[in-house]
């Protein structure tokens, strides 16, 4: 199935796809926050989705979890939701992957439609059918694949935002830039905050990912590249996630960049210029980003990562565009990394 995409002024058509899809139900599925700041957005925007039913679950990446599942399940039963119905989801990453995740297995799986409405879900989050709720403490542990039937971006929901969830965004715009070409990544390099949430540049970022998603839907192999910063940034995550002072995602996705980038040097020779680089840009962007954790307090994320196959597994770069995607990393290549990120 090929995912639909609406666009900025194009609200007219994605009124006239829904009508066409002829769903038995739509249900709008929102946190806290997308409910009080962008619902009443989307129904102007959309007054075709005025009048249906919203399901409010708590916001927060703690809230990405079974027990949450479980309460969007006993809601969807509440409403006889049918099988031909269609899920909503308005909202950021935690949303749109717990959402498609509970309507992938809910009377073996409904439609999805992402709303996203910060600019990580834009660029990344809601884009290539990955669904993924946190399990034990470990980030993205249970999930499958379901994609969604459409996805409706309006940069318009980025002025709810603050500055910090806005900047979180521009990771993933990053490591995008890092897989793509040399000209990508040098056109970013002064890009400020403005920049970054401009609908072509927003477009940018979701065609370079969707183009290496249909190469490889179901994560064998290029698509592995796209797990540049994640090994190490979902670690880091993770241990943030139990201290008072959490990381949001893209935060610590910038740590796990600037980490594996320190591997990519030590193993594949990686410019070491481009690194210097990327601190630059992690300065400007991310001057509060600290790592203050040790090796042995990560090392358990580390070995329950989900991509793990047979020891540490993760993506580097020789240059960039050339990505070494499952890569086996040593833990003494791991703990001596740490020790450099730390210095």
């Amino acid at each position: 199935m090929t995912t639909r995409y609406f666009f900025d002024g194009q609200e007219y058509d994605f009124e006239e796809y829904l009508i066409a899809q002829d769903y038995s139900q739509i249900i709008l599925l929102a946190d806290a926050k997308s409910n009080g700041f962008c619902i009443p957005i989307l129904k102007q925007l959309v007054p075709n989705l005025a009048n249906q039913v919203v399901v409010v679950i708590p916001d927060g990446e703690y809230n990405k979890n079974a027990a949450t599942c479980e309460l969007l399940w006993l809601e969807l039963s509440r409403l006889h939701v049918s099988k031909n119905a269609v899920l909503i989801t308005v909202g950021g990453g935690t949303v749109s992957d717990l959402g498609a995740y509970a309507a992938s297995v809910f009377k073996r799986g409904i439609s999805v439609i992402h709303i996203p409405t910060t600019l990580l879900a834009m660029v990344d989050a809601s884009h290539g059918g990955k669904t993924a709720i946190d399990f034990n403490g470990i980030k993205n542990l249970l999930g499958t694949f379901h994609p969604a039937d459409a996805i409706y971006v309006n940069s318009i929901f980025l002025q709810t935002l603050s500055e910090r969830n806005i900047i979180s965004g521009t990771a993933e715009m990053i490591k995008h830039a890092l897989l793509d070409t040399e000209h990508q990544w040098n056109t970013i390099q002064d890009y400020t905050i403005h920049d970054f949430c401009q609908l072509d540049c927003i477009e940018h970022s979701i065609t370079f990912k969707n183009n290496i998603v249909e190469k490889d839907p179901h994560d064998q192999h290029i698509r592995q590249s796209l797990n540049l910063g994640h090994t190490i940034g979902h670690t880091v995550e993770s241990a943030y996630m139990q201290t008072n002072a959490p990381y949001t995602h893209g935060e610590a996705i910038m740590i796990g960049l600037e980490a594996e980038l320190i591997l990519s040097m030590q193993l594949f020779q990686f410019p070491e210029q481009i690194y210097i680089d990327f601190l630059q840009l992690k300065e400007r962007l991310f001057p509060a980003v600290t790592f203050n954790q040790t090796f042995e307090t990560l090392l358990p994320y580390l070995r329950n990562d989900k991509k793990n196959t047979n020891g540490i597994n993760m993506s580097l770069l020789r240059d960039i565009g050339q990505v070494e995607y499952n890569v086996f990393v040593s833990e003494n290549d791991l703990k001596n990394m740490i020790e450099e990120l730390c210095d």
